[in-house]
């Protein structure tokens, strides 16, 4: 005992530092921004839009803790995200719990070790949202459950053997039978009574947290059904417990049918396989940039291993380990497959009513726990195969044996693999804090920034601190939205507009705001960060008077482009992962006049130049300010300086140096300038 119990804590502190580990290495994305936005509601808020579900269609229970929780632990991202760290490692010992009571304490420690190295779980560990509560609280719903059943097997058994001695006394002397008050239940009734308020406090916890942790109850009246058929008692605790959860969830459940009515039906069976794969993926590999085949492979062998759990031994003269349990519970490789089933199976029907029932895969969590017990069984059962092997003198349990502790390793290090490509820039969730940092720098304070649609405005509040106006104009923009007038609104004065989008497909899918500034202004620049789109219109790229923190140039062309003065980047990094990949840029903003008529519209480029050769060139893009207001149209009288943004892409495998920045004219490249040198690290 002392042995498993320090094995045991040994895994759950592995899980922990798991959890905690890299916690702030993603920026929070939309969804987190808007658990933060609740847990700063008031509570009276927080009850109302959870039981109303329509300004969010998640139960209140999560927001409420996190508002708990931040009181003390603050609203910065290890503030808002060690709650669900903390849940998450908490399910490692409740589900060794339930293995052990099971099975035994070697499948509950293998089951520990998977659930604390699975990327799934650990990732939803290390969000701002309801899933690790979730599938904890369903995890304590089955716990309790399972003390119910132990609870009143026991005492049905202590009944049947004190009656069985009253009916022997009884027949050995009539006069010394005892009165039916003598059977000594008591103890055994308040157990099972105290663990059926536990069973219906968990299951509304689950509910409450995420509507998806419910599909764990079919599954348990069902393996009652096929496991206690008699137990009436048993029975009575669970309809009443049942009945107790249908009326206290009753509101949010009334809710939850009326807005899941709002969206077309789909098709339970189409696509059943595929999302069954989906899920299956999801489950072991997640996010992980690993290479196609171990896409393939590690959900395939771990998927082998959860059936290998139902194989069955002709041979009975060797003792299974694996059933040292079986008087107590009945069936539990049952259970443990309709726990895991279930889910699936409820939200293929629930399809019948609404399409978006296989919404995201993070609404099955609570699937998770039940697929890794069922390959520590299948580790279990494969084990036993070869002991039987070597109880049975065959020559080749040994191999059998070897065979097995490498199967253990296999399934080990599949479901860590995955692991590194948590924290890696292609699993980056929707980099908000990098985008507001770059604004940070990148944005003056007369500029305009422009979220949209107007609701992801949440994630960049949080990080956001200036400089710049903020604005928000639409929820959604259809063909027929006006957008000249609200858009007019927030261009304004601002010399520069910062569009920045996110979630498009649905509130914009054609991209018409981002159209309606390329149509209208030049193009500062364009990053990709993962989840958003972050671009820079310069609306005021007519100026009078030369910017102040530009470089003066006196440069002019034979045709009579003339270079007033430049600003470019000093440092850049050859490769960037995060705003466009895998190149890095150089930022060059060129401030152009005419010293006379240009009877021709020419474009001038930048190239980044070493001893070598070039290293970096200028894109080319469609809306930069010399293509939407040409050289040939300018004036010479008054004259105006014309604001030019170019953006240098350097070959990812530039050597660390310093280089030389050359200004040139396509298609006429005798006249070359020297600009500045900038440094590439």
């Amino acid at each position: 005992m002392n042995k498993y119990r320090l094995s045991l804590l040994a895994i759950i502190l592995i899980a922990l530092a798991l959890r905690l580990y890299n916690l702030t290495y993603h920026s929070l994305w939309f969804d987190e921004a808007i658990s933060v936005h609740w847990a700063r509601q008031s509570v009276p808020r927080i009850l109302e839009v959870g039981f109303t579900l329509v300004e969010d269609r998640l139960p209140p229970l999560y927001y409420l803790l996190l508002k708990g929780w931040t009181a003390l632990a603050g609203f910065s991202e290890m503030g808002v995200r060690s709650l669900s760290a903390f849940l998450g490692t908490l399910l490692v010992p409740v589900i060794a719990t339930i293995a052990a009571a099971l099975f035994n304490r070697r499948v509950a420690l293998v089951t520990a070790l998977l659930v604390a190295l699975n990327p799934f779980l650990i990732w939803y560990a290390q969000e701002a949202r309801m899933y690790a509560p979730a599938v904890l609280f369903s995890a304590l719903t089955v716990w309790a459950c399972l003390q119910i059943t132990s609870s009143e097997s026991s005492q049905k058994s202590v009944v049947s053997r004190q009656r069985s001695v009253i009916t022997s006394r009884t027949n050995t002397h009539q006069s010394q039978r005892p009165p039916m008050g003598a059977l000594r239940t008591t103890p055994y009734a308040l157990r099972s009574t105290l663990f059926a308020a536990l069973f219906t406090l968990f299951a509304l916890a689950g509910l409450y947290s995420h509507l998806y942790t419910g599909f764990i109850l079919p599954a348990l009246g069902l393996w009652l059904v096929m496991s206690y058929p008699r137990h009436w008692r048993l029975w009575l605790l669970f309809t009443l417990s049942g009945l107790a959860i249908a009326l206290l969830f009753a509101p949010l459940a009334l809710a939850t049918w009326r807005f899941s009515g709002e969206a077309v039906p789909g098709d339970p069976l189409s696509g059943l396989g595929q999302r069954a794969w989906w899920l299956l993926h999801a489950f072991t590999v997640w996010k992980a940039p690993l290479a196609s085949v171990l896409q393939i492979a590690i959900p395939a062998v771990i998927a082998a291993f959860a059936a290998a759990s139902f194989l069955k031994f002709k041979n009975t003269q060797y003792a299974s380990r694996i059933t040292h349990h079986a008087s107590r519970f009945s069936q539990p490789l049952l259970l443990i497959t309709l726990l895991f089933l279930s889910p699936f199976a409820i939200a293929n029907l629930l399809l019948l009513r609404n399409h978006l029932a296989f919404f995201g895969e993070r609404y099955f969590i609570v699937m998770v726990p039940w697929l890794l017990l069922l390959a520590a069984v299948g580790v279990e059962r494969m084990s036993e195969l070869a002991n039987k092997r070597m109880a049975n003198g065959e020559p080749t349990g040994q191999v059998w044996r070897m065979a097995n502790f490498l199967s253990f390793i296999l399934l080990l290090v599949l479901t860590a693999l995955p692991l590194p490509g948590q924290w890696s820039m292609p699993a980056a969730k929707e980099a908000w804090r990098q985008s507001v940092a770059y604004l940070a720098v990148h944005a003056a304070p007369d500029h305009g920034i422009l979220i949209h649609p107007d609701w992801v405005r949440y994630p960049f509040q949080y990080y956001f601190r200036g400089p710049g106006q903020t604005y928000a104009a639409f929820s959604t923009v259809t063909l027929d939205t006006p957008l000249d007038g609200p858009l007019q609104g927030v261009v304004n004065d601002h010399p520069v507009i910062w569009l920045i989008q996110s979630h498009l497909d649905g509130p914009d899918p054609n991209h018409l705001v981002e159209q309606w500034f390329a149509a209208r202004y030049p193009l500062v620049t364009e990053l990709y960060p993962p989840g958003i789109s972050l671009k820079g219109y310069a609306p005021g790229y007519q100026l009078d008077t030369l910017p102040a923190d530009a470089t003066p140039a006196a440069i002019e062309f034979a045709n009579g482009l003339r270079l007033l003065g430049y600003r470019a980047d000093q440092v850049v990094a050859a490769t960037d992962e995060l705003f466009h990949p895998p190149s890095g840029w150089a930022h060059v903003t060129l401030y152009w006049t005419a010293s006379k008529p240009i009877g021709e519209n020419v474009t001038p480029f930048v190239n980044l130049v070493g001893p070598e050769g070039v290293w970096g060139a200028s894109l080319e893009r469609a809306n930069d300010a010399l293509r939407l207001y040409p050289t040939s149209r300018w004036s010479v009288s008054p004259p105006k300086i014309i604001r030019h943004d170019l953006d240098v892409n350097l070959n990812s495998v530039t050597p660390p140096g310093r280089y030389q920045l050359i200004l040139a004219l396509q298609g006429d490249e005798a006249e070359q300038y020297p600009l500045a040198e900038i440094e590439v690290r």
